[in-house]
């Protein structure tokens, strides 16, 4: 299990020679390959469920939600811290550190989320009531979560070995296990639902298999030759620092995710609360569906980024670096404001395709597509940004990056407009807390081109140079004498 890895020289590998646009495109698209199938499931899902369990069906997406959240918090968190510190001494050319990170990753993952499960299970009715499950639905969440736990650690593992798939610059591996999973638990639900007719808590096996399914991964990795990486036994004991530099290089991500989980629970109970079941269910066809497919487009983004910028801080290429702020935060914002505006213009249609046949659910669902979306792109900089700023181990920067979204701005402005406004208020909150986002995204990334530009002349004027030069996208440069 310990043998030498094959490792290509740090040359040959195309995170740092190809050039940055069309490298961190093909990047997106790959992986944006592999979500399109996961977007495909995650509209049958929400089919299936509105049609086939109904109002109450929805109405328990939402509340189940926050454990969606957490599992992707979790996976994303250690498998980009993982993939960050993996990627970055592979571009200082250090191939043994950069297997010593993979293999303690794993291993911390498997440990963490068995612990975890374990304690979920547990104490289940109590989450399911914490997480705003009303009487009517309160033991099919219940049940629910507890099958969900026997799937969790494969799931994290899952996106942790896919993290590394990419950068091991095997991205379309990684996109072909999301489809495998997509077709298999779609499979599943469906006979779930509509054949067994076992009810939402028996759904727990699909959304545990959605991404446990990618814990097939390993198989590359430990089976392949060619793999940077591979799982040893000698990774089972853990060191501080590695696993201290993991989950500090994770914790951006994890703080993204959990800001979005709190956001879900904190607008639930004023739903709840000032609304009831039918804002609960129009919540959960918007925010459980539409902006969780607009959340694996900004994800593709990010993890297109993710690889180029730590292989190329580890090579000091602030060229490509700046280069690649440019591309990523120009590009997601395209695709998302196309996105959104099409979410909005056939908001009707959409909801009815979630809701099923009640026109009053239909109606309500619409109306609130405007306030969650016509700023969303916006906001979503703020998670590119956050991305960016975690691959190349400026920490603090990601996390205020990652959390102002939700937790610094939106939180509470639903509270403010809520006292101001009631129901109304809450849906109109996100707008202003997604320009905000923004706006603080844009000012962090034009001080850290003007950074990597002052790096870069400060490097010349020393006489050092990258570990290797490139060409770029728009000019060759001539080979050295």
């Amino acid at each position: 299990m310990d043998d030498p890895l094959i490792e290509p020289e740090p040359a040959e590998r195309e995170l740092g020679t190809a050039p940055v646009k069309s490298l961190f495109v093909r990047y997106t698209a790959i992986t944006l390959a592999g979500m399109l199938a996961q977007m495909a499931m995650v509209v049958l899902e929400g089919l299936i469920i509105g049609n086939g369990l109904g109002p109450l069906g929805l109405a328990s997406v939402t509340v189940i939600l926050p454990l969606e959240l957490l599992n992707l918090a979790l996976g994303g968190a250690l498998g980009m811290g993982t993939a960050a510190a993996a990627g970055r001494r592979l571009g200082s050319g250090d191939a043994a550190g950069a297997q010593r990170v993979f293999a303690q990753g794993f291993w911390l993952a498997a440990y963490t989320l068995v612990a975890l499960s374990a304690t979920i299970a547990l104490f289940a009715p109590h989450i399911a009531t914490l997480l705003g499950a009303t009487p009517d639905i309160h033991d099919d969440v219940t049940a629910f979560i507890r099958l969900l736990m026997c799937f969790y650690p494969f799931c994290t593992l899952g996106q942790l070995l896919c993290a590394l798939l990419r950068t091991d610059e095997k991205p379309s591996l990684a996109s072909a296990l999301a489809v495998i999973a997509s077709a298999m638990s779609l499979a599943w639900l469906y006979v779930c639902v509509y054949v067994l007719n076992l009810g939402f808590a028996a759904t727990g096996a699909y959304y545990g298999m959605t991404t446990g399914l990618w814990f097939l991964a390993i198989l590359r990795f430990q089976f392949s030759k060619r793999s940077s990486f591979r799982v040893t036994l000698s990774g089972m004991r853990l060191s501080r620092d590695v696993c201290g530099a993991i989950i500090w290089q994770g914790l951006p991500l994890f703080l993204v995710q959990a800001a979005s989980l709190l956001y879900t629970v904190v607008i639930n109970n004023y739903l709840g609360s000032l609304g009831g079941d039918g804002d609960l269910a129009a919540f959960a066809v918007i925010n459980g569906y539409v902006v969780y497919l607009l959340n694996m487009l900004c994800l593709s983004a990010t993890y297109g980024l993710q690889p180029i910028a730590s292989f190329n801080c580890g090579a000091r290429r602030h060229d490509r670096l700046r280069e690649l702020v440019r591309t990523s935060m120009v590009g997601s914002f395209s695709l998302l404001t196309a996105a959104c505006a099409l979410a909005i213009a056939f908001a009707t249609p959409i909801s009815a395709f979630f809701a099923g046949d009640d026109p009053d659910l239909v109606a309500l669902t619409a109306s609130h597509f405007l306030p969650l979306l016509v700023c969303a792109p916006f906001g979503f900089l703020a998670q590119i940004a956050s991305a960016y700023f975690q691959a190349v181990g400026r920490e603090r920067t990601s996390i205020v990056l990652g959390v102002c979204r939700y937790l610094l701005f939106a939180i509470p402005l639903i509270a403010t407009m809520a006292n101001a406004f009631g129901i109304r208020g809450v849906w109109w909150a996100q707008p202003p807390a997604d320009l905000l986002a923004a706006a603080l995204a844009i000012t962090l990334c034009e001080r850290e081109m003007a950074r990597l530009k002052r790096e870069e002349a400060d490097l010349d004027l020393r006489g050092e140079k990258p570990l290797r030069e490139t060409p770029s996208d728009d000019v060759a440069r001539p080979p050295e004498m």
